[in-house]
């Protein structure tokens, strides 16, 4: 269902629109995915989606997802 709405929203942008490709929702998802925890605050900038999230042990963390790839990283800073 992600790769399908990724996909369709792909099509968009190939149409000259300059909307993310990912949404919120799913840079969400897809921090949850990779460092498991509860979100905290998710913040949209140029290129990516800021997303704070509460690990288990009770570290918060903070993960870039970039809004066109869907690429996750931690933000080290």
């Amino acid at each position: 269902m992600l790769l399908a709405a990724l996909l369709l929203t792909s099509d968009a942008a190939a149409l000259g629109n300059r909307q993310p490709e990912v949404t919120k929702e799913q840079a969400t998802q897809l921090a949850q995915q990779r460092y498991p925890g509860k979100v905290l605050k998710v913040q949209t900038e140029t290129r990516h989606y800021r997303v704070r999230l509460i690990q288990a042990d009770g570290r918060v963390i903070t993960v870039l997802v970039d809004n066109r790839t869907g690429r996750v990283e931690r933000d080290e800073k």
